[in-house]
């Protein structure tokens, strides 16, 4: 039996776990995006999700690192490439998330598990997107790497929070 069937069937099919997993993303990732703009109101520069679509937009054309990812030319659509890469992860993400609070920890969500699951989410940017994007592991290459690091933190226990929020929400 395969792991898409096992998941289908604990939620009652595929067509509802699909839609769970869409609103409960689409939830956590609204719950993250409101977090960043209330940093932006104290000064936190924005995410800039026209770089994030650059880099997706490079990626058929087999660029999948950029040194730094700001010298690559632009793309046309980047920023909504940027934006639907954005909430395109959420939902995976909540997918994820959902199947294991239902199939492993047998309990269902919780806020605990939601938060420790989104900070883990973590090695994505600090070990993948950070470095190809040319910022180095950790945004180490960026200037205050340890502010954008504890934005990272926050903006992934805001998903956390979200993840919480969208799955009791679905009930």
């Amino acid at each position: 039996m395969g792991l898409v069937s096992m998941i289908g069937r604990s939620w009652g099919g595929p067509e509802k776990a699909a839609i769970e997993a869409l609103v409960v993303g689409i939830i956590a990732t609204l719950v993250t995006d409101l977090w960043l703009w209330l940093l932006q109101t104290v000064g936190v520069r924005p995410a800039d999700w026209a770089l994030v679509g650059r880099w997706v937009a490079w990626m058929p054309r087999g660029v999948f690192v950029h040194r730094p990812i700001a010298a690559t030319p632009s793309v046309r659509g980047e920023l909504a490439i940027g934006w639907g890469f954005h909430y395109a992860v959420g939902v995976a993400y909540a997918a994820l998330y959902l199947a294991i609070a239902r199939l492993v920890l047998a309990s269902g969500p919780t806020l605990i598990s939601a938060l420790v699951f989104a900070i883990a989410l973590l090695v994505a940017p600090w070990f993948v997107m950070q470095p190809a994007l040319g910022q180095g592991f950790f945004a180490a290459r960026m200037p205050h790497p340890s502010v954008i690091r504890i934005i990272n933190v926050s903006g992934h226990a805001a998903f956390g929070v979200g993840l919480y929020l969208g799955a009791i929400s679905i009930g």
